[in-house]
Protein backbone atom coordinates (compact mmCIF):
# COMPACT_ATOMS: atom_id res chain seq x y z
CA UNK A 1 0.00 0.00 0.00
CA UNK A 2 1.47 3.32 -1.08
CA UNK A 3 1.87 6.31 1.21
CA UNK A 4 -0.53 8.23 -1.01
CA UNK A 5 -3.26 5.62 -0.58
CA UNK A 6 -2.64 5.36 3.16
CA UNK A 7 -2.84 9.14 3.53
CA UNK A 8 -6.10 9.23 1.58
CA UNK A 9 -7.65 6.39 3.57
CA UNK A 10 -6.53 7.94 6.85
CA UNK A 11 -7.94 11.33 5.89
CA UNK A 12 -11.21 9.76 4.71
CA UNK A 13 -11.48 7.64 7.86
CA UNK A 14 -10.98 10.64 10.13
CA UNK A 15 -13.52 12.64 8.12
CA UNK A 16 -16.04 9.76 8.25
CA UNK A 17 -15.74 9.44 12.02
CA UNK A 18 -16.05 13.24 12.38
CA UNK A 19 -19.17 13.37 10.20
CA UNK A 20 -20.68 10.39 12.04
CA UNK A 21 -20.14 12.02 15.42
CA UNK A 22 -21.42 15.36 14.09
CA UNK A 23 -24.56 13.73 12.64
CA UNK A 24 -25.30 11.82 15.84
CA UNK A 25 -24.79 14.89 18.03
CA UNK A 26 -26.90 17.06 15.71
CA UNK A 27 -29.68 14.49 15.48
CA UNK A 28 -29.80 13.85 19.24
CA UNK A 29 -29.65 17.57 20.04
CA UNK A 30 -32.49 18.50 17.64
CA UNK A 31 -34.61 15.61 18.80
CA UNK A 32 -34.05 16.48 22.45
CA UNK A 33 -34.62 20.20 21.89
CA UNK A 34 -37.79 19.87 19.76
CA UNK A 35 -39.44 17.24 21.94
CA UNK A 36 -38.45 19.06 25.13
CA UNK A 37 -39.99 22.27 23.82
CA UNK A 38 -43.09 20.38 22.67
CA UNK A 39 -43.49 18.69 26.04
CA UNK A 40 -43.09 21.97 27.91
CA UNK A 41 -45.67 23.66 25.70
CA UNK A 42 -48.08 20.75 26.07
CA UNK A 43 -47.66 20.73 29.86
CA UNK A 44 -48.14 24.50 30.21
CA UNK A 45 -51.33 24.48 28.15
CA UNK A 46 -52.67 21.44 29.98
CA UNK A 47 -52.04 23.08 33.35
CA UNK A 48 -54.04 26.15 32.23
CA UNK A 49 -56.92 23.97 31.02
CA UNK A 50 -56.81 21.91 34.18
CA UNK A 51 -57.49 25.00 36.25
CA UNK A 52 -60.56 25.81 34.13
CA UNK A 53 -62.20 22.40 34.51
CA UNK A 54 -65.70 22.59 36.14
CA UNK A 55 -67.35 19.88 38.23
CA UNK A 56 -71.20 19.58 38.49
CA UNK A 57 -73.52 17.03 40.14
CA UNK A 58 -76.75 16.16 38.27
CA UNK A 59 -79.65 13.89 39.19
CA UNK A 60 -80.41 11.14 36.74
CA UNK A 61 -83.07 8.40 36.95
CA UNK A 62 -80.26 6.14 37.91
CA UNK A 63 -79.13 8.52 40.64
CA UNK A 64 -76.68 11.34 41.04
CA UNK A 65 -73.90 11.72 38.46
CA UNK A 66 -70.76 13.90 38.27
CA UNK A 67 -70.32 16.08 35.20
CA UNK A 68 -66.84 17.28 34.25
CA UNK A 69 -66.93 20.19 31.80
CA UNK A 70 -64.51 22.57 30.09
CA UNK A 71 -66.14 25.73 28.72
CA UNK A 72 -63.37 26.67 26.24
CA UNK A 73 -62.90 23.12 25.10
CA UNK A 74 -62.82 24.07 21.44
CA UNK A 75 -60.75 27.23 21.86
CA UNK A 76 -57.50 25.43 22.48
CA UNK A 77 -54.37 25.80 20.32
CA UNK A 78 -54.68 24.46 16.78
CA UNK A 79 -53.22 21.01 16.43
CA UNK A 80 -53.80 20.13 20.08
CA UNK A 81 -56.01 17.22 20.96
CA UNK A 82 -58.00 17.13 24.25
CA UNK A 83 -59.89 14.40 26.01
CA UNK A 84 -61.50 14.24 29.49
CA UNK A 85 -61.94 10.79 30.95
CA UNK A 86 -64.73 10.79 33.59
CA UNK A 87 -63.84 7.98 35.93
CA UNK A 88 -67.16 8.32 37.77
CA UNK A 89 -69.58 8.09 34.82
CA UNK A 90 -67.14 6.49 32.39
CA UNK A 91 -67.98 9.15 29.83
CA UNK A 92 -65.26 10.65 27.59
CA UNK A 93 -65.42 14.22 26.42
CA UNK A 94 -63.24 14.98 23.37
CA UNK A 95 -62.26 17.93 21.25
CA UNK A 96 -63.79 18.11 17.78
CA UNK A 97 -60.52 17.19 16.03
CA UNK A 98 -60.46 13.75 17.67
CA UNK A 99 -63.76 12.65 16.12
CA UNK A 100 -63.88 8.86 16.38
CA UNK A 101 -60.37 8.61 17.82
CA UNK A 102 -59.84 8.00 21.52
CA UNK A 103 -56.69 8.81 23.42
CA UNK A 104 -55.53 5.88 25.53
CA UNK A 105 -54.12 6.52 28.99
CA UNK A 106 -52.01 4.46 31.25
CA UNK A 107 -53.57 3.00 34.36
CA UNK A 108 -50.43 4.04 36.20
CA UNK A 109 -52.01 7.43 36.85
CA UNK A 110 -54.81 5.70 38.84
CA UNK A 111 -52.19 4.43 41.27
CA UNK A 112 -49.82 7.39 41.75
CA UNK A 113 -52.33 10.17 40.80
CA UNK A 114 -49.50 12.24 39.24
CA UNK A 115 -49.33 14.00 35.91
CA UNK A 116 -46.82 12.96 33.29
CA UNK A 117 -46.04 11.49 29.93
CA UNK A 118 -46.79 7.87 30.43
CA UNK A 119 -46.47 6.73 26.84
CA UNK A 120 -46.30 7.91 23.24
CA UNK A 121 -48.67 5.54 21.43
CA UNK A 122 -49.34 5.24 17.73
CA UNK A 123 -52.93 6.01 16.80
CA UNK A 124 -54.14 5.26 13.28
CA UNK A 125 -50.53 4.92 12.12
CA UNK A 126 -49.59 8.31 13.55
CA UNK A 127 -47.37 8.86 16.61
CA UNK A 128 -48.87 10.97 19.42
CA UNK A 129 -47.30 12.70 22.39
CA UNK A 130 -49.89 12.50 25.23
CA UNK A 131 -49.79 14.33 28.56
CA UNK A 132 -52.04 12.95 31.34
CA UNK A 133 -53.20 15.29 34.15
CA UNK A 134 -55.27 13.96 37.07
CA UNK A 135 -58.62 15.69 37.94
CA UNK A 136 -59.08 15.72 41.70
CA UNK A 137 -62.25 16.53 43.65
CA UNK A 138 -62.23 16.53 47.42
CA UNK A 139 -58.98 14.60 47.36
CA UNK A 140 -60.40 11.92 45.13
CA UNK A 141 -59.38 11.12 41.54
CA UNK A 142 -62.51 11.66 39.50
CA UNK A 143 -61.05 11.99 36.01
CA UNK A 144 -58.08 12.34 33.71
CA UNK A 145 -57.44 15.30 31.43
CA UNK A 146 -55.39 14.31 28.38
CA UNK A 147 -53.76 16.68 25.93
CA UNK A 148 -51.83 15.44 22.89
CA UNK A 149 -49.92 16.48 19.80
CA UNK A 150 -49.66 14.52 16.58
CA UNK A 151 -45.87 14.15 16.09
CA UNK A 152 -46.01 12.50 12.67
CA UNK A 153 -44.63 15.64 11.00
CA UNK A 154 -41.79 15.80 13.51
CA UNK A 155 -41.10 12.08 13.12
CA UNK A 156 -41.08 12.50 9.34
CA UNK A 157 -38.70 15.43 9.73
CA UNK A 158 -36.29 13.32 11.73
CA UNK A 159 -36.58 10.47 9.23
CA UNK A 160 -35.76 12.86 6.41
CA UNK A 161 -32.99 14.38 8.54
CA UNK A 162 -31.42 10.96 9.04
CA UNK A 163 -31.56 10.26 5.32
CA UNK A 164 -30.20 13.70 4.41
CA UNK A 165 -27.37 13.37 6.92
CA UNK A 166 -26.49 9.93 5.57
CA UNK A 167 -26.59 10.99 1.91
CA UNK A 168 -24.70 14.23 2.54
CA UNK A 169 -22.10 12.39 4.60
CA UNK A 170 -21.55 9.88 1.81
CA UNK A 171 -21.30 12.66 -0.77
CA UNK A 172 -18.92 14.70 1.39
CA UNK A 173 -16.78 11.60 2.11
CA UNK A 174 -16.65 10.72 -1.59
CA UNK A 175 -15.70 14.29 -2.58
CA UNK A 176 -13.20 14.53 0.27
CA UNK A 177 -11.66 11.19 -0.66
CA UNK A 178 -11.31 12.24 -4.28
CA UNK A 179 -9.89 15.63 -3.36
CA UNK A 180 -7.64 14.00 -0.78
CA UNK A 181 -6.35 11.63 -3.47
CA UNK A 182 -5.55 14.59 -5.74
CA UNK A 183 -4.09 16.73 -2.96
CA UNK A 184 -1.97 13.87 -1.64
CA UNK A 185 -0.47 13.53 -5.10
CA UNK A 186 0.34 17.24 -5.06
CA UNK A 187 1.67 17.02 -1.50
CA UNK A 188 3.87 14.04 -2.41
CA UNK A 189 5.09 15.59 -5.67
CA UNK A 190 8.38 16.72 -4.05
CA UNK A 191 8.88 13.15 -2.81
CA UNK A 192 8.31 11.80 -6.31
CA UNK A 193 10.80 14.38 -7.59
CA UNK A 194 13.35 13.15 -5.05
CA UNK A 195 12.70 9.55 -6.11
CA UNK A 196 13.05 10.43 -9.79
CA UNK A 197 16.25 12.41 -9.22
CA UNK A 198 17.70 9.63 -7.08
CA UNK A 199 16.87 7.02 -9.74
CA UNK A 200 18.55 9.16 -12.41
CA UNK A 201 21.65 9.47 -10.27
CA UNK A 202 21.62 5.72 -9.64
CA UNK A 203 21.24 4.89 -13.33
CA UNK A 204 23.85 7.41 -14.46
CA UNK A 205 26.27 6.62 -11.61
CA UNK A 206 27.16 10.32 -11.65
CA UNK A 207 27.53 11.13 -7.96
CA UNK A 208 28.37 14.73 -8.82
CA UNK A 209 24.71 15.41 -9.63
CA UNK A 210 22.71 17.01 -6.82
CA UNK A 211 18.98 17.06 -6.09
CA UNK A 212 17.49 20.47 -6.76
CA UNK A 213 14.73 21.39 -4.29
CA UNK A 214 13.23 24.85 -4.84
CA UNK A 215 10.36 24.49 -2.38
CA UNK A 216 10.11 25.36 1.28
CA UNK A 217 12.76 24.08 3.63
CA UNK A 218 10.38 21.65 5.32
CA UNK A 219 10.78 17.92 5.90
CA UNK A 220 11.08 17.36 2.13
CA UNK A 221 13.76 20.02 1.89
CA UNK A 222 15.59 18.48 4.84
CA UNK A 223 15.39 15.06 3.16
CA UNK A 224 16.80 16.47 -0.07
CA UNK A 225 19.60 18.18 1.86
CA UNK A 226 20.38 14.93 3.67
CA UNK A 227 20.46 12.98 0.38
CA UNK A 228 22.76 15.61 -1.16
CA UNK A 229 25.05 15.30 1.85
CA UNK A 230 25.06 11.53 1.47
CA UNK A 231 25.80 11.85 -2.27
CA UNK A 232 28.62 14.25 -1.51
CA UNK A 233 30.08 11.79 0.98
CA UNK A 234 29.70 8.91 -1.50
CA UNK A 235 31.32 11.01 -4.22
CA UNK A 236 34.23 11.81 -1.90
CA UNK A 237 34.69 8.14 -1.05
CA UNK A 238 34.33 7.18 -4.71
CA UNK A 239 36.96 9.73 -5.75
CA UNK A 240 39.25 8.56 -2.96
CA UNK A 241 38.82 4.94 -4.01
CA UNK A 242 39.36 5.87 -7.65
CA UNK A 243 42.49 7.80 -6.75
CA UNK A 244 43.61 4.90 -4.58
CA UNK A 245 43.09 2.43 -7.43
CA UNK A 246 44.88 4.79 -9.81
CA UNK A 247 47.75 5.10 -7.32
CA UNK A 248 47.91 1.33 -6.99
CA UNK A 249 47.95 0.89 -10.76
CA UNK A 250 50.64 3.55 -11.09
CA UNK A 251 52.51 1.95 -8.19
CA UNK A 252 52.43 -1.48 -9.85
CA UNK A 253 53.46 0.01 -13.19
CA UNK A 254 56.33 1.96 -11.65
CA UNK A 255 57.42 -0.98 -9.52
CA UNK A 256 57.37 -3.20 -12.62
CA UNK A 257 59.42 -0.59 -14.49
CA UNK A 258 61.96 -0.28 -11.68
CA UNK A 259 62.29 -4.06 -11.25
CA UNK A 260 62.43 -4.77 -14.98
CA UNK A 261 65.63 -2.75 -15.47
CA UNK A 262 67.78 -4.62 -12.91
CA UNK A 263 66.25 -7.96 -13.87
CA UNK A 264 67.01 -7.29 -17.54
CA UNK A 265 70.58 -6.34 -16.66
CA UNK A 266 71.04 -9.41 -14.47
CA UNK A 267 69.51 -11.71 -17.08
CA UNK A 268 71.58 -10.25 -19.91
CA UNK A 269 74.83 -10.47 -18.00
CA UNK A 270 74.04 -13.99 -16.82
CA UNK A 271 73.35 -15.07 -20.43
CA UNK A 272 76.57 -13.40 -21.52
CA UNK A 273 78.57 -15.22 -18.82
CA UNK A 274 76.89 -18.45 -19.78
CA UNK A 275 78.00 -18.02 -23.40
CA UNK A 276 81.58 -17.22 -22.35
CA UNK A 277 81.90 -20.19 -20.08
CA UNK A 278 80.12 -22.45 -22.58
CA UNK A 279 82.62 -21.44 -25.27
CA UNK A 280 85.44 -22.67 -23.02
CA UNK A 281 84.27 -26.25 -23.52
CA UNK A 282 85.28 -26.03 -27.18
CA UNK A 283 88.81 -24.85 -26.44
CA UNK A 284 91.73 -27.18 -25.93
CA UNK A 285 93.15 -25.22 -23.06
CA UNK A 286 89.75 -24.54 -21.43
CA UNK A 287 91.23 -21.30 -20.02
CA UNK A 288 89.59 -17.91 -20.51
CA UNK A 289 91.42 -15.08 -22.14
CA UNK A 290 92.30 -11.91 -20.27
CA UNK A 291 89.63 -9.91 -22.12
CA UNK A 292 87.00 -12.49 -21.29
CA UNK A 293 88.01 -12.42 -17.65
CA UNK A 294 87.76 -8.64 -17.57
CA UNK A 295 84.35 -8.66 -19.27
CA UNK A 296 83.16 -11.41 -16.91
CA UNK A 297 84.24 -9.38 -13.89
CA UNK A 298 82.37 -6.35 -15.24
CA UNK A 299 79.26 -8.47 -15.81
CA UNK A 300 79.48 -9.84 -12.26
CA UNK A 301 79.84 -6.31 -10.94
CA UNK A 302 76.78 -5.26 -12.88
CA UNK A 303 74.87 -8.24 -11.50
CA UNK A 304 75.96 -7.36 -7.96
CA UNK A 305 75.02 -3.69 -8.35
CA UNK A 306 71.62 -4.45 -9.85
CA UNK A 307 70.93 -7.11 -7.20
CA UNK A 308 71.84 -4.57 -4.50
CA UNK A 309 69.61 -1.98 -6.14
CA UNK A 310 66.77 -4.47 -6.42
CA UNK A 311 67.26 -5.39 -2.76
CA UNK A 312 66.94 -1.72 -1.77
CA UNK A 313 63.84 -1.41 -3.90
CA UNK A 314 62.28 -4.47 -2.27
CA UNK A 315 63.09 -3.10 1.18
CA UNK A 316 61.55 0.26 0.29
CA UNK A 317 58.45 -1.47 -1.07
CA UNK A 318 58.22 -3.52 2.10
CA UNK A 319 58.41 -0.36 4.21
CA UNK A 320 55.64 1.30 2.21
CA UNK A 321 53.55 -1.86 2.35
CA UNK A 322 53.87 -1.83 6.13
CA UNK A 323 52.80 1.83 6.10
CA UNK A 324 49.73 1.03 3.97
CA UNK A 325 48.86 -1.84 6.32
CA UNK A 326 48.69 0.59 9.25
CA UNK A 327 51.98 -0.33 10.90
CA UNK A 328 52.53 1.71 14.05
CA UNK A 329 56.05 2.66 15.04
CA UNK A 330 57.13 2.26 18.61
CA UNK A 331 57.06 5.47 20.58
CA UNK A 332 59.64 6.25 23.21
CA UNK A 333 61.49 9.24 24.61
CA UNK A 334 64.71 9.87 22.66
CA UNK A 335 67.41 12.54 22.65
CA UNK A 336 67.34 14.26 19.26
CA UNK A 337 70.89 15.63 19.61
CA UNK A 338 72.42 12.15 19.87
CA UNK A 339 70.41 10.99 16.84
CA UNK A 340 71.56 13.93 14.70
CA UNK A 341 75.20 13.51 15.80
CA UNK A 342 75.10 9.82 14.90
CA UNK A 343 73.59 10.57 11.48
CA UNK A 344 76.19 13.29 10.75
CA UNK A 345 79.03 10.97 11.75
CA UNK A 346 77.77 8.17 9.50
CA UNK A 347 77.02 10.59 6.66
CA UNK A 348 80.69 11.56 6.56
CA UNK A 349 81.42 7.98 5.43
CA UNK A 350 79.00 8.11 2.47
CA UNK A 351 80.83 8.24 -0.88
CA UNK A 352 80.30 11.77 -2.13
CA UNK A 353 81.85 14.54 -4.15
CA UNK A 354 80.58 17.44 -2.01
CA UNK A 355 81.28 18.69 1.48
CA UNK A 356 78.96 18.13 4.46
CA UNK A 357 78.62 21.16 6.73
CA UNK A 358 76.90 21.44 10.11
CA UNK A 359 75.83 24.62 11.83
CA UNK A 360 73.81 25.53 14.91
CA UNK A 361 73.37 21.98 16.20
CA UNK A 362 74.08 23.14 19.75
CA UNK A 363 70.46 24.28 20.11
CA UNK A 364 69.52 20.59 20.14
CA UNK A 365 71.01 20.11 23.60
CA UNK A 366 68.43 18.57 25.97
CA UNK A 367 65.90 18.39 23.15
CA UNK A 368 63.61 15.43 23.74
CA UNK A 369 61.23 14.03 21.14
CA UNK A 370 58.82 11.15 21.24
CA UNK A 371 59.31 8.53 18.54
CA UNK A 372 61.33 5.66 17.11
CA UNK A 373 65.11 6.18 17.12
CA UNK A 374 65.84 3.93 14.11
CA UNK A 375 63.16 5.47 11.93
CA UNK A 376 64.24 9.01 12.87
CA UNK A 377 67.77 8.15 11.74
CA UNK A 378 66.40 6.71 8.51
CA UNK A 379 64.38 9.90 8.01
CA UNK A 380 67.49 12.10 8.21
CA UNK A 381 69.57 9.71 6.07
CA UNK A 382 66.95 9.84 3.31
CA UNK A 383 67.10 13.65 3.09
CA UNK A 384 70.90 13.76 3.37
CA UNK A 385 71.42 10.98 0.80
CA UNK A 386 68.95 12.68 -1.51
CA UNK A 387 70.90 15.96 -1.20
CA UNK A 388 74.22 14.26 -2.06
CA UNK A 389 72.71 12.54 -5.11
CA UNK A 390 71.56 15.79 -6.70
CA UNK A 391 74.53 17.96 -5.72
CA UNK A 392 77.46 17.56 -8.14
CA UNK A 393 79.42 20.47 -6.67
CA UNK A 394 79.13 22.78 -3.70
CA UNK A 395 78.04 21.49 -0.31
CA UNK A 396 75.27 20.00 1.78
CA UNK A 397 74.50 21.79 5.02
CA UNK A 398 72.67 20.67 8.15
CA UNK A 399 71.56 23.18 10.75
CA UNK A 400 68.96 23.35 13.51
CA UNK A 401 66.62 25.89 15.11
CA UNK A 402 64.52 25.64 18.24
CA UNK A 403 61.13 27.07 19.12
CA UNK A 404 58.98 26.68 22.21
CA UNK A 405 57.12 23.53 21.29
CA UNK A 406 58.94 22.29 18.19
CA UNK A 407 62.39 21.86 16.74
CA UNK A 408 63.49 22.32 13.13
CA UNK A 409 66.24 20.57 11.14
CA UNK A 410 67.27 22.05 7.79
CA UNK A 411 69.03 19.99 5.09
CA UNK A 412 70.12 22.39 2.37
CA UNK A 413 72.14 21.68 -0.76
CA UNK A 414 73.53 23.63 -3.69
CA UNK A 415 72.47 21.04 -6.25
CA UNK A 416 70.38 21.14 -9.39
CA UNK A 417 67.17 22.08 -7.59
CA UNK A 418 63.62 21.66 -8.87
CA UNK A 419 60.95 23.68 -10.59
CA UNK A 420 58.22 25.00 -8.24
CA UNK A 421 55.55 23.02 -10.14
CA UNK A 422 57.40 19.80 -9.28
CA UNK A 423 57.36 20.34 -5.51
CA UNK A 424 53.79 19.04 -4.87
CA UNK A 425 54.75 15.66 -6.39
CA UNK A 426 58.16 14.94 -4.89
CA UNK A 427 56.66 12.82 -2.09
CA UNK A 428 54.67 10.67 -4.55
CA UNK A 429 55.90 7.14 -4.96
CA UNK A 430 58.37 6.60 -7.83
CA UNK A 431 58.31 10.29 -8.72
CA UNK A 432 61.68 11.57 -9.90
CA UNK A 433 62.16 15.29 -10.33
CA UNK A 434 65.08 14.95 -12.74
CA UNK A 435 63.87 14.65 -16.32
CA UNK A 436 66.32 11.87 -17.18
CA UNK A 437 64.62 9.47 -14.71
CA UNK A 438 67.51 7.22 -14.20
CA UNK A 439 70.40 9.57 -14.68
CA UNK A 440 70.62 9.86 -10.91
CA UNK A 441 70.50 6.48 -9.14
CA UNK A 442 67.50 5.78 -6.91
CA UNK A 443 64.08 4.22 -6.79
CA UNK A 444 61.93 7.30 -6.21
CA UNK A 445 60.59 5.87 -2.95
CA UNK A 446 62.87 7.56 -0.44
CA UNK A 447 60.86 10.74 0.04
CA UNK A 448 57.61 8.73 0.22
CA UNK A 449 59.09 6.72 3.09
CA UNK A 450 60.36 9.93 4.71
CA UNK A 451 56.89 11.44 4.54
CA UNK A 452 55.40 8.35 6.20
CA UNK A 453 58.00 8.45 9.00
CA UNK A 454 57.38 12.15 9.49
CA UNK A 455 53.61 11.69 9.69
CA UNK A 456 54.04 8.92 12.25
CA UNK A 457 56.02 11.37 14.40
CA UNK A 458 53.43 14.14 13.89
CA UNK A 459 55.98 16.24 12.08
CA UNK A 460 55.89 18.41 8.95
CA UNK A 461 58.30 19.42 6.22
CA UNK A 462 58.67 22.61 4.22
CA UNK A 463 60.44 22.58 0.84
CA UNK A 464 62.10 25.51 -0.92
CA UNK A 465 63.71 24.91 -4.30
CA UNK A 466 64.43 26.41 -7.66
CA UNK A 467 65.94 25.11 -10.85
CA UNK A 468 69.72 25.50 -10.50
CA UNK A 469 69.37 27.09 -7.04
CA UNK A 470 69.51 24.03 -4.84
CA UNK A 471 66.90 22.62 -2.48
CA UNK A 472 66.19 23.19 1.19
CA UNK A 473 64.11 20.78 3.36
CA UNK A 474 62.98 22.13 6.75
CA UNK A 475 61.81 19.30 9.01
CA UNK A 476 59.67 20.18 12.05
CA UNK A 477 59.25 17.76 14.96
CA UNK A 478 57.20 18.37 18.12
CA UNK A 479 59.27 18.67 21.30
CA UNK A 480 58.40 16.37 24.19
CA UNK A 481 58.28 18.52 27.32
CA UNK A 482 60.36 17.22 30.24
CA UNK A 483 57.68 18.38 32.69
CA UNK A 484 55.20 16.12 30.93
CA UNK A 485 57.69 13.26 31.21
CA UNK A 486 58.07 13.86 34.97
CA UNK A 487 54.28 14.04 35.39
CA UNK A 488 53.99 10.63 33.84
Amino acid sequence: MTIRLRMTLLYSGILSITLLLFGIVLYVFLQFYIFSDLKNTLKEQTDVLQRNVQYQLELYPMGWNLLIQLDDFDSVQSGMYLQINNLVSGYKTKSANLRNVQLPFSTKILADKKAGYYDTPTIQHSPFLIYNAPLMLNGELVGVLQSAYNTSVISMFFSILRLVLLILSLIVIFIATYMGWLLSKKALKPVYSLISATEQIRNSEDFGTRIQHNGAQDEIGLLGKTINGMLERIQTIYVELDNSYASQRRFVADASHELRTPLTTITGNAEFLKKIWTSLDNRPSRLPEEKEIRISVEALNDITDEATRMGRLVNDLLALARADAGFRMKSEVVDLKSIVDSVVRKAQLIPKVTELKTEGLDVLENTIVLGDKDYLQQLLFIFIDNAFKFTAEGYVEINALREVDKVGLTIRDTGIGMDPNELPHIFDRFYRADSSRGKTPGTGLGLSIAKWILEEHKGTVDVISGRGKGTSFLIWLPVYNISNMEAQ
